[in-house]
């Protein structure tokens, strides 16, 4: 690699957690990822450019309104990104989950344009854009990596945005649920049960309809029988049932 390094402070310290990170191909094409197995240098690089950090429940991670700088990668836990109108209402965006980038769609305004709150103790990388940039003129797989995962994450949000708000309530809700799941990576088999990563008043703010909208439709799946959703917890208990019903 010709990139100029960056004087890196303790340098003795230990291998960058990219070495054994589960993600590290979300973020790097297989050439670097081998390259950081064997080559001290490029171990240098990637301190220069990302950073490790942990987020308490409920501790903020950047704001609306704060000057862009970096990409995030969520390691472990759950992030949730929303907006505030100009009225200051919340206004759900999304939730993350270990393996999905944060912050792509805020790349080209130069300032995030959401809020992102950890919703459980979560552990997240953090990535420089700037050098990032740097980084991939450099080596270009690097660049076509990147493009490639930017294109792919904004997909999916793109997905997330349009299940919540087409189709009625019961499809709306019914696709939320699949979706959660998918992330969540459980939905391999026809019966699972995850964790709701928000309460019952903010699903129903994000899927726009009203909580005892909310209320109805989670009773009226209840006593179909194919999922089973608590305060907490939702059951799916038949996967096929639900798909069908979208």
């Amino acid at each position: 690699m010709m990139l100029e390094l960056k004087e890196v402070s303790n340098i003795k310290q230990a291998p960058p957690l990219c070495k054994v990170c589960s993600y590290k191909h979300m973020c790097m094409p297989e050439k670097i990822v081998n390259e950081i197995l064997i080559n001290e240098n490029v171990n240098e690089i990637v301190r220069t450019i990302s950073l490790q950090k942990s987020f308490n429940k409920g501790e903020m991670i950047y704001s609306q309104g704060d000057s862009f700088s970096s990409i995030y990668v969520v390691r472990s836990g759950c992030v949730q990104t929303y907006s505030l109108d100009e009225k200051g209402e919340e206004l759900v965006e999304g939730i993350f989950y270990p393996g999905e980038f944060l912050a792509l769609d805020c790349i080209s305004f130069k300032r995030y344009s959401h809020f992102a709150l950890a919703r459980e103790n979560s552990d997240l990388c953090k990535i420089n854009y700037h050098e990032l940039e740097v980084l991939s003129r450099e080596e270009p797989d690097m660049a076509l990596h990147i493009s490639k995962a930017i294109s792919s994450q904004l997909s999916k949000q793109l997905k997330w945005s349009q299940t919540i708000s087409n189709g009625d309530i019961k499809k709306r809700l019914c696709s939320w649920l699949i979706i959660i799941s998918s992330k969540l990576k459980v939905s391999k088999e026809n019966s699972f049960k995850f964790t709701l990563p928000i309460n019952h008043y903010e699903i129903a703010k994000m899927l726009r309809m009203r909580p005892e909208s909310l209320s109805r439709i989670i009773k009226e799946l209840n006593k179909e029988d194919f999922i089973k959703v608590s305060n907490k917890e939702c059951h799916i208990k038949d996967l096929n049932s639900l798909i069908s019903a979208i």
